[in-house]
């Protein structure tokens, strides 16, 4: 049976309690688990009751560490899965995390897509092409990404968009020779997730009817 032999607070940016074990294992637990459980020394539990408590705990920090992940910007779930592993956090812990926090709203993918869209073509606006491949990266289904995608950017805006690059392209090469210039521009608007006929329409090759 697991004993308590020493229980110390570690301060810090994340305050948690080392807990020392009679066999000298030292676990870190969140305060709200010490405060629960009511893990002081001297005091023993069962193997059961002790895993249990270890389970609950880990979902716990699972949870502190996603928050503090969300409070920076806004995340994927995706995008969370991956950093909370990075940060040692197992998937028996992530996932009932995002659980909770899926249940109030503060992990949301649909909310997420929204937001993201929003912000790039507010800030840094490309074609569909790049914007779908950037949030496909983040780990956003097709199935959720596709009917917001086609309902936060129109077509007309992405042409709209397509010639503000284009402008601020021509701006700033208004010195370079003409046709090296338009081979540039037409590598840029590629990069920028463009399509060919976009494109074109852009630089003026399509012929007027």
């Amino acid at each position: 049976m697991p004993k308590i032999t020493n229980l110390q607070l570690r301060l810090g940016r994340v305050e948690r309690f080392i807990v020392t074990l009679d066999d000298g294992q030292e676990l870190v637990f969140t305060p709200e688990s010490v405060a629960q459980f009511s893990i002081t020394p001297s005091k023993e539990f069962s193997e059961t009751e002790f895993l249990e408590i270890l389970k609950l705990d880990q979902i716990r920090q699972a949870k502190d560490q996603a928050m503090r992940l969300l409070a920076l910007r806004p995340h994927s779930r995706s995008e969370l899965i991956r950093k909370m592993r990075e940060r040692g956090f197992r998937s028996e812990a992530i996932d009932p995390a995002l659980d909770e926090l899926e249940k109030l709203n503060l992990v949301n993918d649909e909310d997420f897509v929204k937001v993201f869209i929003q912000n790039e073509l507010r800030l840094r606006p490309v074609g569909r092409m790049l914007l779908r491949r950037k949030l496909l990266e983040r780990g956003i289904l097709p199935e959720i990404l596709e009917p917001l995608l086609k309902d936060l950017y129109t077509a007309e805006q992405e042409m709209q968009a397509a010639r503000q690059l284009s402008e601020k392209f021509r701006r700033t090469h208004s010195e370079e020779n003409k046709k090296k210039s338009k081979e540039k521009l037409v590598r840029f608007l590629q990069g920028k997730g463009f399509t060919w006929e976009q494109i074109r329409e852009v630089i003026g090759l399509v012929p007027e009817d």
